[in-house]
């Protein structure tokens, strides 16, 4: 029997995962504002970078991957790193737009 071929369109690939990204990052949004609202945090862009901070030193400190080529654990890191800076610089944005 032939083995069946999946064919991704990347199109709608690229599409479901920025729906997700906005999704997620309206929820953090929705979860901080309710933190807020209840006194337990000060919303502020400042504090969006506290909790970048400590995401990227989680990210640093663990195996997100584990590989053997340090240089593929290396790249995949800078990445995750890289969407979790641009991840809390648009909530960021969307709090100073929207305070």
């Amino acid at each position: 029997m032939p083995e069946e071929q999946i064919e991704l369109d990347p199109v709608v690939v690229v599409a479901r995962i920025t729906t997700l990204e906005m999704l997620v990052r309206q929820m953090m949004v929705v979860q901080l504002r309710m933190l807020a609202e209840r006194g337990h945090i000060e919303l502020t862009p400042a504090y969006v970078q506290s909790l970048a901070n400590a995401y990227s030193e989680k990210v640093d400190e663990s195996t997100i991957i584990d590989s053997n080529s340090a240089d593929v654990n290396y790249a995949f890191k800078a990445n995750v790193l890289h969407q979790l800076e641009r991840f809390f610089d648009e909530i960021a944005a969307h709090i100073r737009a929207h305070p």
